[in-house]
């Protein structure tokens, strides 16, 4: 009896997430040159992100982002997020990350937007595959809104990236490709889409 048990806790401990094998450090960024709808008459928009992975089982990784908006409509602003993320593959040319963040944005035109800050819950999810023996890869990304609040915004990105140094103890990517983004306050929406350049840094 006790060895079945134990067999049966050690199955349902294999089932539970994993995460990487290593620790890591990614510093990345990104800045797109959208066409907005409605249509704005600049429009632009970065960010930056810091992710920490540990080894350690079940308990979730961790990271920090900031984004600033000058789409020229009610959306514009920063806003600030905090994820935690599992790392569920990261073997093989082939990267997975899945979780859920709280994100917190600062209207910087309240009068338009009906608001001057919102919040939100929303799930996150990241894939990487490296081509075999190739420096170039592809990427995509996707952030969805779980929460119905005075701000709900997601975002989904797909395109390739390519090591373009490999050092000791670091390595530096560029990426580029194609975003698409949809933001609703509490009188307005807006949708953009365009490209988007991005560069990370894993130590």
């Amino acid at each position: 009896m006790k060895f079945r048990l134990a067999a049966v806790g050690a199955a349902m401990f294999a089932a539970l997430p994993a995460q990487a094998d290593l620790l890591g450090l990614t510093l990345a960024s990104h800045i797109a040159q959208t066409n907005t709808d409605p249509k704005a008459s600049s429009a632009w928009q970065g960010d930056l992100e810091l992710r920490f992975k540990h080894p350690i089982p079940l308990i979730p990784n961790v990271a920090v982002g900031a984004n600033k908006r000058k789409q020229g409509d009610a959306a514009d602003g920063s806003s600030y997020q905090g994820e935690l993320y599992y790392n569920l593959f990261d073997t093989a040319g082939l990267y997975l990350d899945l979780g859920a963040g709280y994100e917190r944005w600062d209207s910087a035109n309240a009068a338009l937007a009906g608001s001057d800050n919102g919040e939100q819950v929303y799930a996150v999810g990241r894939v990487a595959w490296r081509f075999p023996g190739s420096g170039l890869g592809l990427e995509s990304d996707l952030k969805v809104s779980l929460t119905d609040e005075d701000y709900k915004a997601n975002r989904f990105r797909a395109g390739v990236n390519y090591e373009l140094f490999d050092l000791v103890a670091s390595t530096i990517d560029i990426s580029a490709g194609y975003q698409y983004e949809d933001i609703a306050t509490r009188s307005y929406s807006t949708s953009d889409s365009g490209a988007y350049l991005g560069l990370a840094v894993n130590f």
